[in-house]
């Protein structure tokens, strides 16, 4: 079951994030409120992408299948969720992340995923950190922290 509709990014003033140094301000695309280029020490590049919607974007079972699709991996039912999936807990929240290998859909390139979803005031707020495996291993922990210091 997808969504009926592509919903529309809510942005209002945006939160306040403490950008960590060496992440590259790029365009946003469609769909996105803030995107970030992150390059590793190999040379490598992810994306850091910052979405909010609406409601909870079809709940945690449905996000973390769609992830899941964008990596080309079968998708997780709902008794094997907590596998796929593991509670995020920031100051204002609790939301849910994911860590996945795969392969990107759109370019056929091995990938590696670090998304959480945070709950806030009637909108989901999507971070995804998006790319080169080493180069997402490096970002985790700086990506992880600046999710979690992020103030609505």
């Amino acid at each position: 079951a997808g969504l009926a509709s592509n919903p529309t990014p809510s942005a209002d003033s945006g939160p306040q994030m403490d950008v960590p140094s060496g992440w590259k301000e790029k365009a946003p695309s469609a769909m996105v409120v803030k995107s970030y280029t992150v390059t590793g020490s190999n040379g490598g590049e992810a994306t850091v992408s910052i979405s909010s919607f609406p409601g909870d974007v079809g709940g945690r079972l449905e996000n973390v299948r769609r992830w899941q699709r964008q990596l080309g991996q079968p998708e997780v039912d709902e008794a094997n969720l907590k596998t796929a999936s593991q509670d995020f807990q920031t100051p204002s929240a609790t939301g849910y992340k994911v860590d996945f290998d795969g392969t990107d859909v759109r370019t056929g390139k091995p990938v590696h995923l670090v998304a959480v979803a945070v709950p806030h005031d009637g909108n989901t707020w999507f971070y995804k950190l998006l790319g080169d495996k080493a180069t997402v291993e490096d970002s985790k922990a700086a990506f992880l922290k600046f999710v979690k210091n992020v103030r609505y």
